[in-house]
């Protein structure tokens, strides 16, 4: 994690709230008193900023500087709000196309799925706050700039967003090798969200509740499964070539 990327101690964080910087999620020690950080949590839930405890050692593994037992991740990007970005392709006529990262910890892997997202034409990509890699210098330089212009979403709870573009029209097509359909049998010229989970557990059963189909990638080696940033290259590609036409009205 670039030091840059970092905000140090509770008057630190305040001043950065006040001067409304982008503030991406907040450490703060397992220790701490919680009356103690009374305003700090009051800032962080009205910008909506996700608050996680950790243990002290994680803190000064992050940064042997003076930390206070607080240290905040800045933000390199402005995050959409989902339902917002949803209703304003809908609005010009467009059927969204979504890619949901469930579980993706590895910032490498995050980078090369946004930037295979980009690439291939979706709209934007879904993170929880928790259990994400974060978006950073380093996410940022995986993705080759492509988290600087595909809109990043940032979800409290992700299966209650999913419910929602679920209400909105959206079909939820989640990534797993149990499925029966392959990714080239399936429609995917419609509203859609592509969910992919992590690489050790897959899509969580909740998510995977909530989805209205499944698909698989074709294999004929012997390997149990591809990196999960090549099989979200595979699974936008397919999209792509399902959606030419509007793609090509972008142009």
């Amino acid at each position: 994690m670039d030091k840059k990327d970092l905000i140090l101690g509770k008057n630190a964080l305040r001043e950065a709230f006040a001067a409304e910087i982008r503030i991406q999620k907040i450490f703060i020690s397992e220790t701490l008193d919680k009356e103690d950080m009374k305003e700090l949590l009051k800032l962080a839930h009205q910008h909506k900023v996700p608050i996680l405890k950790v243990a002290k050692q994680k803190l000064d593994r992050l940064s042997r500087s003076n930390h206070q037992g607080v240290i905040g991740l800045n933000s390199a990007i402005p995050f959409y709000q989902s339902q917002n970005l949803v209703d304003n392709i809908l609005f010009h006529g467009k059927n969204p196309a979504l890619c949901v990262c469930d579980g993706i910890t590895d910032v490498r892997n995050f980078g090369a799925i946004a930037r295979s997202a980009e690439i291939f034409g979706l709209h934007g990509i879904v993170i929880p706050q928790k259990d994400s890699a974060p978006v950073n210098s380093e996410s940022i330089k995986a993705s080759s700039g492509a988290l600087l212009s595909l809109p990043v979403c940032r979800e409290k709870n992700l299966v209650h967003s999913i419910k929602q573009f679920k209400k909105m029209g959206l079909s939820i097509l989640c990534a797993s090798e149990k499925a029966e359909k392959n990714i080239r049998d399936l429609d995917l010229n419609k509203s859609i969200a592509i969910v992919l989970g992590s690489e050790g557990t897959g899509v969580s059963r909740e998510v995977l509740n909530e989805a209205d189909e499944l698909a698989k990638i074709p294999q004929i080696g012997s390997i149990a499964s591809l990196n999960v940033s090549v099989a979200a290259g595979i699974f936008f590609y397919e999209w792509m070539l399902q959606n030419q036409n509007e793609l090509n009205e972008r142009k």
